[in-house]
């Protein structure tokens, strides 16, 4: 059975005080009055737009966002799943204190070489361990032999096994702690019915999946390609 949660907003009680619609003057200003990217998150924008996979990269805004949770919630113990040019990587680790580990996965060499020479670049080497893996195998690994020891994850790798990373999230969190996962509004594809190939579906199937769990928290941010944060509640509602 369905946990009973609060119906949807009714149509004819719409919110006034909506989300801003962000077009590009908008995002202008907030780029200008909000980013303070740090040269060799510039530098590593600048590499990676070399790349037709480009895209796949956190914008400046996100990897900020990032940066500035990692330091409020103070995480010991660090997962990344899906690593691309290092962007996320250097954000995140960058918040971390210097007694915290990092552990950022991707399943491309290639990729993580870059986003070596750019954590060596920023002193961050001694606390991030990159890993050329299939992130769902290690994950499995984790989970039985390192369960409730994570206190921060962030998601941002293949859509095709995503409600697999999402539930073995939740196994190698902690009670309290956090999961971050990207682009969860899809290009604004998920709100589209026209769009009906597999990754649209999955990130749907997960947001629906995200919105029915009763054994977390949670906040979908219109950030960037969508951002969900994932608390773990520290006393399961599950039977």
């Amino acid at each position: 059975m369905l946990p009973n949660f609060p119906k949807p907003v009714s149509e004819d009680n719409r919110p006034v005080n909506r989300t801003v619609k962000v077009d590009d003057r908008l995002y202008d200003y907030l780029i200008d009055h909000s980013v303070r990217e740090p040269q060799i998150l510039e530098d590593l924008r600048r590499e990676t737009a070399q790349y037709h996979m480009a895209r796949m990269a956190l914008s400046p805004e996100v990897g900020q966002f990032l940066t500035l949770l990692v330091k409020l919630l103070n995480p010991q113990k660090v997962m990344e799943i899906g690593v691309f040019t290092g962007y996320s990587t250097i954000s995140i680790a960058s918040g971390l204190s210097a007694s915290a580990s990092m552990l950022a996965i991707d399943k491309k060499q290639m990729w993580l070489d870059i986003a070596n020479k750019y954590l060596a670049q920023a002193d961050l080497l001694a606390k991030v361990d990159t890993l050329c893996a299939n992130a769902l195998q290690v994950m499995q690994e984790k989970a039985q032999q390192e369960s409730e020891s994570f206190d921060f994850l962030f998601i941002d790798a293949d859509k095709a096994n995503l409600l697999n990373y999402y539930s073995l999230g939740k196994k190698l969190l902690r009670p309290g702690a956090c999961m971050v996962i990207d682009n969860t509004l899809w290009w604004g594809n998920v709100a589209d019915e026209s769009f009906d190939d597999k990754d649209t579906k999955i990130v749907r199937q997960l947001n629906d999946t995200i919105h029915r769990d009763t054994d977390v928290s949670l906040s979908q941010l219109p950030i960037g390609d969508g951002l969900t944060l994932v608390r773990k509640n520290t006393i399961s509602s599950e039977p």
